[in-house]
């Protein structure tokens, strides 16, 4: 008997058997889920101690509990909506005599840092100075002093001086400290007292809805505990997000390359970070319109109408439904979110959404002149008031700017128009996902009347959209790169120019590569938020031309000054889904859509 054959080796050093299963598809989606599960578990660990206190701080300034994140406005405003309802007070959802004993009793001072509490330190042990801007306080107070609205401080202070001037009275003279307690008591009228029981409005921006979905956080006692509970649900979401991904673009996006896509996105670190809720609202409009676009219309408008925890965004992305006349997504969308309005009433009452109608309008003025608000914003209106605003008055109402809100509105305005013209004339009603209904979703987004850093994740939808088919836009174009050298101008002998060498077919050639605009987007929003951003880089350009006087009377000129870097407090990425936008209107225009369809 002869031996069988050997398998030829093809004149690898390596026999393809050894190694030709890293091609295989099954290896290929194992390896890309090893890296999004890789990338999810690493983006939570990193959370969980952003805020750590640093080993370097000085001991005075270490957090007993290790951690601050909890302690934010982003996590901390939200537990306190929970929390007020699972304590009973949901009528009292916007007063903030009530919102301060809750927060104190969930918030405990021995958690604190020990320049917050106000210890003594160890013998030898000094206290670091004060930086610039810091105001150590309780967290319970600062959590106070970030929500809208404030206290009647005034009357207050004559309740206060009214409670201890009996113990100003003196043995010498007991008749001046008679007369003291007296005159304290007479300052303490009846309108005194009325304002000083009367509720102080304000708190947290969120609306009553939101009370509803945050009531299990509200539940656990401790608000460190909640939040670290809170960071693992929303980074569960993320793959949950990408099945819905998944089933939109029906399977030609894969649902671990959509999870991994999703974990390096603007926005997931600062959520998870933060504690804050953009992954649950991608999830909403992820899988509502997922529904939508297998035919089931009412099942996603009531998907979508749990977007009434984050009324903005329900506003922004009702247009999509709209335009493209889904009646009964719209329908089943309204309703949804009127039940949920109505089942917070015997909870909270009617007087707590009047309360939020107050804070929400006090809150779009802030939105004008709050440094700080207007810097970590991606919202359009933000742009303007970026360069026109001067920041360096102290005074917040002094920097209104008549020109700014004019631009601002204008701006917001433009892509408004554009995009309700736009797909009206070129749009195809009749596709849920491709060319024009992800310049539909990218108008939606882009116009949402106010939005923080983080919720720059909710331009993933949009992108998702577009992508449906991403073989239309992974491909790339070559061109030939042919280098010849550069003839002079005048010849400098009379001898005739020697003719032009034949091409070589089969000759090396140089070949440049154009990825399409719209993958070269995305990829540099991931380039952007996972390499960049990290750097910070800076750059400053002022603008002499519009120099105005400056108004403290000196000789100096205040130049406008356009400011960009690669951190939080500018928005590349609302530049780069502008961009996006308008390179999908364009093409809009032009009908590609149309001649695509006709192939």
């Amino acid at each position: 008997m002869t031996a069988p054959p050997s398998p030829p080796d093809h004149g690898y050093v390596f026999p393809p058997r050894y190694w030709a299963w890293l091609g295989a598809p099954r290896t290929l989606a194992v390896l890309l889920w090893v890296a999004a599960i890789g990338c999810g578990v690493a983006f939570t660990y990193r959370s969980f101690h952003w805020f750590d206190s640093p080993a370097t701080e000085a001991p005075d300034r270490r957090r007993a509990d290790g951690n601050a994140g909890h302690a934010q406005i982003d996590f901390g405003g939200q537990w306190l909506m929970g929390r007020m309802l699972v304590t009973g007070h949901g009528r009292e959802l916007y007063h903030r005599q009530r919102q301060r004993r809750v927060l104190q009793d969930g918030f405990l001072i021995e958690h604190e840092a020990p320049i917050q509490r106000g210890d003594v330190l160890p013998q030898g042990a000094t206290q670091s100075p004060a930086r610039p801007g810091e105001d150590w306080q309780h967290d319970s107070a600062n959590l106070m002093n970030w929500f809208m609205g404030s206290d009647p401080t005034t009357e207050w202070k004559v309740v206060g001086g009214s409670a201890v001037a009996p113990l100003a009275r003196s043995p010498g003279n007991p008749l001046f400290g008679i007369a003291l307690e007296e005159a304290a008591a007479a300052r303490v009228t009846r309108d005194i007292v009325e304002t000083v029981n009367k509720p102080a409005v304000g708190g947290p921006l969120y609306p009553p809805v939101h009370v509803l979905f945050y009531a299990p956080l509200g539940a656990i006692d401790s608000p460190q505990r909640a939040y670290h509970v809170f960071q693992v649900f929303c980074a569960l979401l993320i793959p949950v997000a990408g099945l819905g991904v998944n089933v939109l673009t029906r399977g030609r996006i894969w649902w671990s390359v959509a999870t991994l896509g999703l974990f390096l996105f603007p926005g997931t670190r600062g959520a998870l970070d933060l504690g804050q809720n953009p992954t649950l609202s991608l999830c909403i409009v992820i899988w509502g319109w997922a529904l939508a676009s297998r035919g089931r219309n009412v099942g996603g408008g009531m998907v979508w109408g749990l977007l009434a925890f984050k009324p903005v965004w329900a506003a922004a992305f009702f247009l999509v439904p709209l335009l493209m006349r889904r009646w009964r997504f719209c329908l089943a969308m309204v309703l949804t979110g009127a039940a949920l309005g109505l089942l917070t009433l015997p909870f909270v009452g009617v007087d707590s959404w009047f309360h939020w109608l107050q804070i929400g309008s006090e809150a779009s003025d802030l939105y004008k002149v709050n440094n700080n608000w207007i810097h970590l914003s991606r919202d359009l209106q933000g742009l303007p008031r970026r360069v026109l605003l001067d920041f360096d008055t102290p005074d917040e109402a002094e920097r209104k700017s008549g020109l700014a809100d004019a631009l601002a509105l204008g701006l917001l305005g433009a892509v408004f128009a554009a995009t309700v013209v736009v797909y009206a004339l070129r749009g195809d009603r009749t596709r849920p996902t491709g060319l024009s209904a992800g310049f539909l979703f990218l108008g939606a987004y882009l116009t949402c009347f106010h939005f923080m850093y983080y919720d720059v994740l909710l331009a993933s939808v949009g992108c998702a959209v577009l992508f449906a088919d991403p073989k239309r836009y992974l491909r790339t174009e070559a061109f030939a790169v042919t280098p010849a050298p550069v003839e002079p101008a005048v010849p400098a002998d009379r001898a005739l120019p020697a003719p032009a060498a034949p091409a070589k077919p089969l000759g090396a050639r140089m070949l440049g590569y154009v990825n399409s605009f719209p993958l070269t987007v995305v990829v540099a929003l991931f380039v952007l938020e996972n390499s960049l951003s990290g750097m910070e880089l800076e750059a400053t350009v002022g603008i002499r031309y519009y120099a105005t006087p400056a108004t403290d009377g000196s000789t100096n000129v205040r130049v406008p000054r356009l400011k960009g870097d690669t951190g939080p407090r500018y928005p590349t990425d609302t530049f780069l889904v502008l961009a996006l936008w308008a390179w999908c209107g364009w093409r809009l225009v032009r009908g590609d859509e149309t001649r695509a369809a006709e192939k």
